[in-house]
């Protein structure tokens, strides 16, 4: 199998060279992408996951991401990963744990993006534990757009009751925006705030999701399960998280395209206990979410 470092690093040293001259935007073709013929069946299984916040324990550090990635590695589905920021917590102490730790999961692929405590903190320093990644996949015909915070909390130490939000900046905010209205593909975004914590949601987004391809926003941040249906086209969902009072809790998405319908469904597993969860769905729990869409 690949080394997932000889993956992932020439990712993050082109992101690290264009950041010096700007922002970078990435498309790349996900494992499977493209058409598949009629008739021809083709299945993927991808782990999502947020919030490890490596060192936020001292006598546990890498506790919460270890703990997942022996869970994942025995249940053996996962084709392909993504992590929702807050990866590790404001300091550069973990950075090379979590790429040792990550060549132990046993996926062909993986990813990741900022979250508002990868940063090193207190203020006035606030510099990226790990590059930002802003890019987008082509996953069996659809488009996964993957966005990260591009400021960390140094407002939560300024004026934390007024503190909220993910940071976009105006240049990436235009080509998220771009990517969201004109796809002609089914779009899924992955970030770490929920959507109504960025501008580009509230201003652009929120009020015309019908005259969009968008299907599915998944994101991590608060730290709890939370589903809901928004124009009974998008499913908002919240991943809960890695590691916040012993969570280990993490996302399965499974699909299945089947000439030009991709069928999504999503499990939630408690990796800690090795089970699969019941999580709410617009205020009902639920073993799992699923539906479908047409992809060309």
């Amino acid at each position: 199998m690949l080394s997932l470092r000889k993956i992932i690093v020439p990712i993050i040293i082109v992101v690290v060279l264009a950041t010096a001259c700007g922002y970078l935007f990435i498309e790349l073709s996900g494992r499977g992408s493209g058409k598949a013929e009629q008739g021809e069946e083709e299945n993927q299984v991808w782990w999502i996951a947020s919030d490890p916040h490596l060192g936020i324990y001292s006598g546990r550090p890498l506790d919460s991401l270890e703990v997942a990635i022996e869970d994942v590695n025995d249940l053996g589905i996962a084709d392909c990963a993504i992590l929702l920021g807050d990866i590790i917590m404001e300091t550069m102490e973990y950075r090379e744990n979590f790429f040792q730790l990550m060549d132990s999961l046993e996926v062909e692929n993986w990813y990741y993006i900022l979250g508002n405590h990868d940063f090193v903190m207190p203020p006035p320093s606030e510099e990226n534990i790990l590059p930002p990644v802003d890019m987008t996949l082509d996953v069996m015909g659809m488009k996964w757009i993957l966005i990260s915070d591009h400021s960390g909390d140094s407002a939560r130490y300024e004026n934390p009751i007024e503190y909220s939000g993910g940071s976009m900046p105006e240049n990436v905010e235009y080509w998220f925006i771009n990517q969201v209205f004109l796809s002609d593909k089914p779009v899924f975004v992955f970030s770490h705030q929920p959507p109504t914590d960025w501008k580009a949601w509230k201003e652009y987004i929120q009020g015309s999701v019908k005259g969009t391809k968008l299907q599915a926003w998944i994101y991590g941040h608060i730290h709890e399960w939370s589903a809901r249906w928004v124009e009974n086209q998008m499913l908002s969902l919240s991943d809960c998280s890695l590691d916040w009072a012993d969570h280990y809790m993490g996302v399965f998405i499974f699909l299945e395209r089947k000439g030009d319908i991709v069928n999504v469904t999503f499990r939630f597993r408690d990796h800690k206990n090795h089970e699969w969860i019941e999580t709410p769905l617009d205020g009902e729990n639920v073993e799992s979410i699923s539906f479908s869409v047409e992809v060309a």
